[in-house]
């Protein structure tokens, strides 16, 4: 038997291990000199862009699990999916508005509470990749981890858990995947770096509830990993940006959560992944 056929029994009998295996193995790669440089260990500065390319990890698990369990055909599939469009116009709305709409709901929270404004005039920029324009930024965001990471969790982690579990005990499988995929960034990323300890439950709560709402709208949007894709960024974007109060996260964070409990009833009782094999774009 040669090394690749083994590998490829591996892979098929244990696709979700392998998933995940490829998915840490990737992006930790990718941080790790970056690791080496937020705690001194080297004297050279790491890019921060290799944050960026980390994200890329569920992606290219995603691709190779799934091409050892269906070949091209599979592949295919997953990537048709990463641009099915059609006949979910109110879901890409959503995916796009809504965090912008929770932002607005923040912004006016602030407003009341601290009797000022926050200041806006920085939307959407990022204090981690400073040298790029916004359009830029926007569109790295979207391609390394709305879709690097979403081809992953939703295109392929979720309707495999789906399987042979609803939507919901899948769902909360995926996020606590997701959640130890991020592990290294809480000695690299400022924003990370100032939590404290017990400050990991609260990011897997959010990570939770996060993962709630995309699995309803991967299944509402029958396997589009675009309209979780462009959910995913949008949010990103909208909760990092730049502002004069702490407010608006907090806020933010209340909201998503109120509506991942709401997704509870549904995603107990469905089973249907909403991922068809060929999904016409």
């Amino acid at each position: 038997m040669t090394g690749g056929t083994a590998s490829g029994g591996l892979v098929t009998r244990h696709p979700v291990a392998s998933f995940t295996t490829l998915a840490y193995v990737w992006a930790w790669a990718c941080w790790l000199p970056l690791l080496a440089d937020r705690q001194g260990w080297v004297t050279w500065t790491a890019s921060p862009f290799l944050h960026l390319a980390g994200g890329l990890g569920p992606a290219v698990a995603a691709l190779v699990v799934t091409s050892a369990l269906r070949g091209r055909t599979g592949v295919v599939d997953l990537l048709t999916r990463c641009v099915a469009w059609r006949g979910r116009s109110r879901l890409l709305a959503v995916a796009v508005l809504g965090p912008l709409a929770l932002f607005g709901i923040a912004v006016l929270a602030a407003r009341a509470i601290e009797g000022r404004w926050p200041a806006l005039g920085e939307f959407g920029t990022s204090t981690e990749y400073t040298t790029l324009p916004l359009a830029g930024y926007w569109a790295a965001n979207l391609l390394f981890y709305g879709y690097g990471e979403e081809i992953g969790w939703r295109g392929f982690l979720q309707p495999w858990l789906q399987r042979r579990r609803s939507a919901l005990t899948a769902a909360a499988a995926v996020s606590l995947v997701w959640a130890l995929w991020h592990l290294p960034l809480f000695w690299i990323t400022p924003t990370y770096r100032a939590m404290p300890a017990a400050g990991f439950l609260g990011f897997y709560v959010s990570l939770l509830v996060g993962a709630l709402v995309m699995a309803w709208l991967s299944i509402a949007g029958r396997g589009s990993i675009l309209v979780v894709a462009l959910f995913h960024a949008a949010f990103d974007i909208a909760t990092t940006t730049p502002t004069t109060t702490k407010l608006i996260p907090t806020v933010t964070g209340a909201a998503i959560t109120i509506l991942g409990l709401a997704t509870i009833p549904y995603l107990a009782r469905t089973r249907d992944c909403g991922a068809p094999v060929k999904d016409p774009v």
